[in-house]
């Protein structure tokens, strides 16, 4: 599966103790400058086709003073800043064991999440996928301990496969318009990642424009953004959809569970 922002942001949390904001984007998290213990579920996933989506799930604990939690519900007003593209592999890390292995249902799907003492977190086996369909609803099922995290479930909506409508390379100097099949669900949102090269000369995508958006269908960047993308050698240049949708839990002032599922599609444009 991809590892989408959420996720990268989850796993740089872990180290730091620190949960910050997804992609920089303004206005898309709950902040909360108390909590003490955090539970973060990921379940990322690959659409197929319109209404599949293959996904694996990864579940941490870790301790935070100040953290910004995602919240898919927040995140609609459309918005684009200017990035650096990340190709570097974050292998997701937690700190604390919260009980036994974690029961996962997503849909017609009955997984156990194995707690793997190297990485300090629970995950669905590498290379052991799951497929759900649009409108399953995923609950993970906490067994917890004593010293760390309480016992717990939490549920939310699996993201909707997202299906790119007919998006070509605009010619120079017009814009580029976005489209997909739109939920028009306020609890959802959606993530536009457009990659390419900063140079002609550059050897891979090390840079995006990143957008947040709202799951209506559509969304234009507009020709003044894409001077740099129009220059890119056109091998190194592609879309990244992302759909994603979040719920959390305040379990006591200390204690707060997360959940996020994501599922994207990745289109090349010549």
């Amino acid at each position: 599966m991809s590892s989408v922002p959420l996720l990268r942001q989850l796993a740089r949390a872990a180290a730091a103790c620190s949960l910050v904001s997804v992609g920089a984007c303004s206005g898309i998290t709950d902040s909360t400058p108390t909590i003490n213990r955090y539970g973060a579920v990921n379940i990322t996933a690959r659409s197929n086709s319109a209404t599949q989506a293959t996904a694996a799930a990864t579940v941490i604990f870790f301790d935070a003073f100040s953290i910004a939690i995602p919240n898919s519900a927040l995140q609609q007003t459309d918005q684009c800043e200017f990035l650096g593209a990340d190709s570097v592999f974050t292998e997701v890390r937690g700190q604390k064991r919260a009980g036994a292995a974690i029961a996962l249902t997503a849909g017609p799907n009955t997984l156990s999440l194995d707690y793997s003492v190297l990485l300090f977190r629970y995950a669905t086996p590498r290379n052991m996928p799951f497929t759900y369909t649009a409108g399953d609803v995923a609950v993970i099922a906490i067994p917890g301990d004593p010293e760390n995290f309480p016992a717990i479930s939490i549920g939310v909506k699996l993201a909707e496969p997202i299906v790119p409508g007919a998006i070509a390379t605009p010619a120079a100097g017009e814009p580029l318009t976005v489209r997909w099949n739109a939920l028009n669900d306020p609890s959802a949102a959606v993530i536009i990642s457009l990659k390419y090269a900063s140079s002609p000369t550059a050897l891979r995508a090390n840079a995006q424009i990143y957008c947040a958006a709202r799951d209506d269908g559509e969304f234009v960047l507009p020709a003044s953004a894409l001077t740099a993308f129009q220059a890119s050698p056109p091998a190194l240049r592609s879309l990244q959809l992302t759909r994603w949708r979040t719920n959390e839990l305040l379990i006591d002032a200390a204690t707060i569970l997360h959940i996020a599922s994501s599922v994207d599609t990745v289109i090349v444009l010549p």
